[in-house]
């Protein structure tokens, strides 16, 4: 035996040894031990584990993008608001099973968060920032307010594509969002301003709290080719109880506004036909008030389910001669099908455009105020 042959042979019997020797779960680990680095939605750049297996997902609203992206598996843990949706738990049963360190803005139950053992948390400022001074788990941060536009959506579906490894479902989620604004504006572009339909957003139990001009709501509003009541409305900044884009007004505004249209979230449309403090306006006389609709998440929120389905339910609403051949309840299917392989009955596209689905979150919507 010559001497390369020995030394091979020697340090092969070595490797067996330790193998032998040392304990299975520093093996184990060793396929984890890769690092990779993404930009956060702040152009932050954040180390995370390659692969990366157990994200902490918080806030309600953005959590449908892992059902978006078939990325549910890597969730070891969400926000109280996610795990609550009456929709989702149909569809998901196990959503049940995952920890909810995350309540109201803000709320971090820290020690949950740590026995989840996540290794990346996604989560908004107020959110992340406590979770960084707190842990030392890897934080990217996400761009979370209410003046979101869909520009901002598609950063937001491509960063968590980065995220997940799932490139190609974020790209298909894009394109059939830009299939539905191309849809819903080559039957809308050409209605002269004038004649555009006027909506009011009122909502809580008082009707009298809207999403302003400077809020995603005016975009959903323009694109289904009416007017935003509140569009002069420029909230500026936060006001305490309120998100940025939310504003409180007063009866004589909303009757100066004597809006088309008037969406509500909170009781029933019929009652309002009842209050004569309401009589006189136009979305009453005409019986044009409805509920918006609750999917896995209300559809008053910049989502990724309302950013399609919204424009397209209100212009239907607005402009039923134009939109005739589109089924709303079709459509519903169609998007929960193909986007999250949540196959709807006919009753349950229903309940989501009735709004019977509960969802719990914040002062916009509250349970058992159907």
């Amino acid at each position: 035996m010559n001497q390369s042959t020995l030394l091979r042979s020697t340090l092969l019997t070595l490797m067996i040894v330790l193998a032998v020797a040392l304990p299975q779960a520093v093996f184990a680990e060793s396929p984890s031990t890769g690092k990779r680095v993404i930009t956060d939605m702040l152009g932050r750049k954040v180390e995370i584990p390659d692969p990366l297996t157990r994200v902490a997902l918080f806030g309600g609203p953005t959590g449908q993008i892992a059902y978006i992206l078939g990325a549910r598996d890597q969730l070891c843990a969400v926000s109280k608001a996610l795990k609550a949706s009456e929709m989702l738990n149909r569809f998901d049963p196990t959503i049940r099973d995952l920890p909810a360190p995350r309540g109201a803005s803000g709320t971090i139950n820290v020690e949950d968060l740590m026995l989840s053992e996540a290794q990346l948390v996604i989560a908004g400022d107020l959110d992340a920032s406590i979770v960084e001074k707190k842990t030392h788990i890897p934080v990217a941060y996400l761009e979370s307010d209410m003046r979101r536009g869909l520009d901002l959506l598609k950063d937001e579906i491509r960063f968590y594509g980065t995220v997940f490894r799932k490139q190609a479902r974020a790209e298909k989620y894009i394109a059939y969002l830009e299939d539905t604004v191309a849809l819903i504006q080559s039957r809308t572009r050409d209605l002269p301003r004038e004649q555009r339909k006027v909506v009011y957003n009122g909502y809580g139990p008082n009707r009298l709290v809207t999403l302003a001009g400077d809020s995603f709501m005016n975009e959903r509003i323009e694109l289904a080719g009416c007017r935003n009541a509140a569009a002069p409305i420029v909230t500026g900044g936060k006001k305490e109880g309120l998100h940025v884009g939310l504003v409180e007004v007063s009866m004589e505004q909303v009757l100066f506004w004597n809006p088309d249209i008037m969406v509500i979230d909170f009781g029933e449309p019929g009652r309002l036909f009842q209050e004569a403090k309401w009589k006189t306006m136009k979305a009453v006389q005409n019986r044009s008030v409805y509920k918006e609709p609750v999917g896995i998440f209300i559809w008053n929120r910049p989502t990724a389910e309302s950013a399609v389905l919204h424009p397209l339910w209100l212009a239907k609403l607005a402009y039923p001669d134009r939109f005739k051949d589109i089924d709303l309840r079709e459509e519903v299917k169609k998007f929960y099908r193909q986007m999250m392989s949540f196959d709807l009955t006919d009753g349950e596209a229903d309940a989501l455009l009735n709004a019977d689905f509960d969802v719990k979150f914040g002062p916009l919507q509250r349970k058992g105020n159907k």
